[in-house]
């Protein structure tokens, strides 16, 4: 693999991360082992990844610095990987509480990945009292988004029970392939860098005419672009979410039946994910009046919205994000879903407007020094707290797999999401379909949300409700 520059957007998770903030994601996966004797999930995932790793390079990639740091930094390939060094075991102690799984969890997501070697790393979480395994998983957010993680994954699940043979835990090119020191020596990243710096202004160049003549098509048409650009623009009342946090993590899950949401949603003639936020408008409303911070409006949501082409499973980034009103000033359960659909059609004609003009990549000369600098101002200058916040929470909803799926011969019982807070975002709620079931992932810092436990409760209770209120056929 030759050496492939970042873009703008996937370099930004670089540029954005400290101590405070690590910018991977992850999973939780609880899978049931098969009844075979001396069967062995850490060996056998070892094995798999192993197995798999030509369908899945993207795990080989390392970071390559542009040199002097006069661009975005580069993908180079490893020629070697110690996949011991990235699949881990551990062993709860006693009882094996589904507590202590999600504290563990919660501790781990707050360990940033290491950038001296491919940035990913796997969990094997044995001791758990039910007999389950989990298998804890987190890579770096510059490498790919949600959509990609899926693609990814893809590569590593079976639609059938198969335990992989056993391999070596080194994965080797052949001797024909170019070693590191020749792909990543001074000249190599120098000419990459140059080439992609020079491209980036090329596309954005290329990029204006287009842009100006969206433009006048929607003064022409629609209106005033700009107009609708201001009108898109949400400012969010200020709640105790919108602090600067520290490395501190804490961590809860929830299942619902994905059945029971589709008929509320039918009953309704809402979207699945109107019911979604609905659902987020009644746990945070819950949260905000236990802690007298509710506010009078509407709080907002920050949703990422996917940019990816049907079929693109490049792993890469290719999301924005979308605000939208979350109506958790309104005590009937039923107003507020009615509100959000009218939230999110409007959302849906916006993006539809606007998706063109969405940049995911921006030049990288001198990137690395003054993103970083931006970053680290942004952080010790406390700026997400002076500046009006745009969003309190980010409520993101990745469409995965209708079927059951196995991994290294284990079945894939649940499939809960673990992403990212950030200064002024303090918390987040990431749900993935699996197999007939809607699964909630609620990360915070845990000095802002020590216990997300009672937002992810507040989720079914919030079902419930809706549920209660059907009309009659």
């Amino acid at each position: 693999m030759r050496l492939r520059p970042l873009s703008g957007l996937d370099a930004s998770f670089l540029y954005l991360e400290s101590a405070a903030m690590p910018m991977h994601v992850g999973s939780l996966m609880l899978l049931t082992a098969p009844k075979k004797r001396g069967y062995d999930f850490h060996g056998a995932v070892l094995n798999l990844v192993a197995e798999r790793l030509p369908k899945a390079r993207a795990l080989k990639r390392k970071l390559i610095e542009a040199p002097l740091d006069l661009a975005h930094p580069m993908w180079g390939e490893v020629a070697e990987l110690d996949l011991s060094e990235h699949i881990r075991r551990e062993r709860l102690p006693a009882p094996g509480s589904e507590a202590q799984l999600l504290r563990r969890v919660g501790e781990l997501h707050a360990q940033l990945l290491p950038r001296d070697r491919p940035l990913w790393r796997l969990v094997v979480i044995e001791g758990l009292a039910d007999g389950q395994i989990a298998l804890y998983s987190k890579i770096h957010h510059a490498l790919l988004d949600g959509q990609g993680g899926i693609a990814l994954a893809t590569a590593l699940l079976d639609l059938e029970s198969k335990i992989p043979a056993k391999a070596s835990a080194r994965s080797a090119e052949p001797p024909s392939a170019p070693a590191d020191v020749r792909m990543h020596g001074t000249r190599a990243r120098a000419g990459t860098a140059v080439r992609a710096t020079a491209g980036q202004f090329a596309k954005l160049i290329r990029a204006l005419p287009a842009t100006f003549r969206m433009a006048r098509k929607g003064l022409g048409e629609a209106g005033s672009l700009i107009g609708k650009l201001r009108d898109s623009v949400l400012l969010a009342p200020r709640t105790p979410y919108n602090v600067n946090i520290s490395g501190g993590r804490a961590f809860a899950v929830a299942s619902i039946d994905l059945a029971r949401v589709k008929t509320v949603a039918r009953a309704f003639g809402v979207s699945l994910n109107d019911v979604v936020l609905a659902m987020v408008a009644h746990a945070i409303r819950e949260h905000l009046q236990r802690a007298k911070a509710l506010p009078d409006g509407p709080t907002v949501v920050a949703m990422p919205i996917s940019l990816r082409g049907s079929g693109d499973g490049e792993a890469n980034n290719q999301v924005s994000m979308a605000q939208c009103a979350l109506p958790t000033h309104l005590a009937d359960p039923i107003a507020r879903l009615r509100a959000i659909h009218e939230a999110t059609s409007a959302i849906k004609e916006r993006v539809a407007v606007f998706k063109d003009l969405i940049p995911t990549d921006y030049p990288g000369l001198a990137a690395p020094i003054w993103a970083s600098g931006l970053s680290r101002l942004w952080a010790r200058g406390r700026i997400s707290e002076r500046l009006p916040p745009l969003a309190n929470v980010v409520v993101s909803n990745v469409p995965g797999p209708p079927v059951r799926l196995y991994l290294a011969g284990a079945q894939l019982d649940h499939y809960y999401p673990v992403s990212i807070v950030t200064h002024g975002l303090a918390l987040n709620i990431t749900l993935q379909s699996y197999c007939g079931s809607l699964d909630f992932g609620v990360i915070s810092a845990s000095e802002v949300v020590a216990r997300p436990e009672t937002l992810a409760r507040a989720l079914t209770k919030a079902l419930e409700k809706l549920e209660a209120s059907v009309p009659a056929a």
